[in-house]
């Protein structure tokens, strides 16, 4: 089976090692042209995955066609707010006989789309029959150079394609579930990015347990009232791409939206923030989705809203935590 994969970053990489490792012919597609030979060369991504060494069986080109043209899969690994750039030059492929599968996370700023959504209204041969997603708790470095035990879900509304898709990155150290419950598993993967940014805020401030467990909980239940309005399966958000993606995003210093958040906390500016760190952060962008359509839709997300202003009024963290816990008193819901 020939696969390709759009994205030469770590987790585009991670994702091509597996593959590779269970036989199948893997192309992935790095953008950058300069990139793209340095890769070619010196295999390895210091910078992103240290330690990591590229396989020489995967083939890696500037070449957008020639990745996609012959795959049986391709899978998208660029970050969400640059996926529409490469459309154009991939606007004639025919996917019918394809299977489209999502690794990224988060929503488009300019549209308000989940990825789901903005492959299917932009391509006619892009259909929720041979759409999937896969999500869940798994930093790309512990997949890649570690390979350690990482459960996942593939999710799509054609179970067939969830479960061939399950079926073909499963292996003995990446557990894949399947569900059909796209919509669930797309908002569960970007809304946890958010809140690890409140995560990260916490955790430098120093504030303790008792505050971490108090955002988790309310946060989840954010998370399931979002999700339920957009049209998603309450039950999906206590599974491997809500709690579980939640848990792990949260709770380690490996998440790029959990150092945004610490560095707000020890007084950097945001702006300075992004511009420095060398990975797309998918939580700040998403952030401004989510808290817009809330807004629109009179989601109740104090949380997500506390971020926003954060990332992008200026707001000082700590008077927003106390903002927080002074709101009107309510039932637990």
């Amino acid at each position: 089976m020939k696969i390709s994969v759009l994205g030469a970053g770590p987790w585009g990489l991670a994702i091509a090692d597996l593959l590779v490792n269970k036989g199948y012919s893997v192309t992935v597609w790095e953008f950058d042209e300069n990139i793209c030979k340095t890769l070619q060369t010196e295999r390895k991504i210091s910078s992103k995955l240290p330690g990591y060494k590229i396989p020489e069986e995967i083939r890696i080109t500037n070449d957008i066609l020639e990745a996609v043209a012959d795959s049986e899969i391709v899978i998208n690994a660029v970050p969400t707010q640059f996926i529409r750039s490469y459309f154009d030059k991939i606007r004639d492929i025919d996917f019918t006989d394809k299977i489209v599968v999502n690794v990224s996370k988060g929503m488009e700023v300019a549209s308000g789309k989940d990825i789901r959504e903005l492959f299917i209204s932009e391509f006619d041969t892009i259909t929720d029959d041979n759409f999937v997603i896969v999500a869940g708790p798994s930093f790309a470095i512990e997949v890649a150079l570690n390979k350690t035990p990482t459960a996942v879900v593939a999710a799509s509304k054609n179970i067939e394609a969830a479960n061939f898709v399950r079926d073909v990155f499963s292996n003995e150290y990446f557990r894949v579930y399947s569900n059909d419950d796209v919509i669930g598993v797309e908002i569960g993967g970007s809304v946890k990015n958010i809140l690890a940014i409140a995560a990260g805020v916490i955790d430098g401030y120093g504030l303790g347990n008792n505050t971490k467990a108090a955002m988790l909980t309310r946060g989840l239940a954010e998370m399931i009232r979002f999700g339920t309005e957009m049209g998603a399966k309450r039950e999906t958000f206590s599974g491997l791409s809500g709690i579980g993606d939640m848990i792990l995003t949260c709770n380690s210093s490996l998440s790029r939206n959990w150092q945004v958040g610490s560095r707000i906390a020890k007084g950097e500016k945001v702006p300075d923030i992004i511009r420095n760190m060398n990975m797309v952060a998918e939580g700040v962008e998403t952030c401004r989705v989510v808290n817009r359509i809330a807004a629109e839709k009179n989601v109740c997300m104090p949380i997500v809203s506390m971020v926003y202003k954060v990332l992008f009024s200026g707001a000082d963290p700590k008077a927003s935590i106390t903002e927080l816990m002074t709101r009107e008193k309510k039932v637990e819901d």
